[in-house]
């Protein structure tokens, strides 16, 4: 079962991260990861609570456990309408790079693979940094909300 797949890679990181910033455990939290592994790709913060409701886990803990996932890179936030309150999120666990152009109309979402962009980030060198995973994000319009040009417009 992916959602299983994803869940299991997603706990390792989260334990990871919580052992190496001396937090505990908590079985709520990998509730609330459980839960976020089992929804859609993207997804939202209410849409999470909602799915918690029935394990009876306060959207506060949902919003808190949200901050942590997005911490230890598990979950990425994507503000779809840039600020208009839209936010959604997406689990990565084992993704080290991630590449995805978005129709700022429709919302549609494609992961894209391009070697050369891939190359350009990891030999940047930047100072007093060391990367060690990248997430770039392309806006634009998709092909199914472009207007074709009118004659007048050509």
């Amino acid at each position: 079962m992916k959602g299983q797949k994803t869940y299991e890679a997603a706990l390792v990181k989260l334990n990871e991260y919580i052992s190496a910033h001396t937090m505990r455990k908590s079985r709520v939290r990998e509730m609330v990861l459980e839960q976020a592994c089992l929804l859609p790709p993207l997804f939202t913060a209410d849409q999470l609570a909602k799915a918690c409701e029935a394990e009876r886990i306060s959207v506060a803990t949902v919003y808190n456990s949200l901050e942590l996932f997005i911490k230890a890179q598990i979950i990425h936030a994507i503000d779809r309408q840039r600020g208009k309150g839209a936010t959604q999120y997406e689990v990565i666990p084992g993704k080290q790079i991630h590449m995805q152009i978005r129709c700022g109309k429709c919302g549609r979402v494609s992961e894209i693979k391009d070697q050369a962009i891939d190359h350009l980030i990891r030999v940047r060198k930047y100072l007093n940094f060391d990367m060690q995973s990248y997430t770039l994000l392309i806006y634009g319009e998709c092909k199914h909300c472009r207007k074709p040009k009118t004659s007048t417009e050509k």
